[in-house]
């Protein structure tokens, strides 16, 4: 029975320095991921915008770009899959007044037209396709989401955000003088030059 403990303790020591082991080493390869941070407010600006439309727009954007070495072209490419929001509206620190005719009840207001005032492209890498003598790089990716928020807006214009933007406005305006019994009318022109 000696014999037999001594050939059967081993391996129950054994087992249970691999079982322990393996935990160990189980805690330690699983997936991590770390997050650091350290966000500094660098300028705090007065602003005075009227956003009046806001429009979704879901896009896939493909891009491919070839290298070619001597005589063989080496491709890389991606697709992005896109849904940015886009603010349409006014900037009223530059051109906008507005003038009030007591005796006629009505008001005058111009505004500058229209701009786009903010840009929220969420962009999802859906493919990526490179290899090593022509690889995707951190330039490559930068670029193609300049190119993505520049589709996102391009598409946001073509839906008409600017003109939805103006009569939004117009009708805010006059819906908002008549509650108080006025009239109003309401002008777009183009933004003075900046001084420089």
């Amino acid at each position: 029975m000696n014999t037999r403990a001594a050939t059967v303790l081993p391996w129950i020591f054994v087992a249970l320095l691999s079982a322990a082991l393996g935990a160990l080493l189980a805690r330690r390869g699983g997936d991590t991921a770390r997050v650091s941070a350290a966000p500094v407010v660098t300028v705090v600006n007065n602003v005075l915008k009227l956003a009046t439309v806001e429009i979704e727009v879901s896009d896939v954007l493909r891009v491919e770009e070839v290298k070619t070495f001597v005589i063989v072209d080496l491709p890389k490419s991606a697709i992005l899959r896109l849904k940015g929001r886009v603010l349409g509206g006014f900037d009223l620190s530059h051109g906008s007044s507005v003038k009030a005719d007591e005796s006629a009840r009505r008001i005058r207001v111009t505004l500058p037209h229209a701009s786009v005032l903010a840009v929220d492209p969420a962009v999802e890498w859906f493919d990526e396709q490179s290899g090593w003598l022509n690889p995707i790089t951190p330039d490559d990716r930068t670029r193609w989401l300049a190119w993505a928020r520049l589709s996102v807006v391009a598409a946001a214009r073509r839906a008409g955000l600017l003109q939805k933007s103006e009569e939004r406005a117009a009708s805010l305006i006059r819906d908002a003088a008549a509650a108080y019994g006025w009239t109003a009318e309401v002008t777009f022109v183009d933004a003075p030059a900046p001084v420089p």
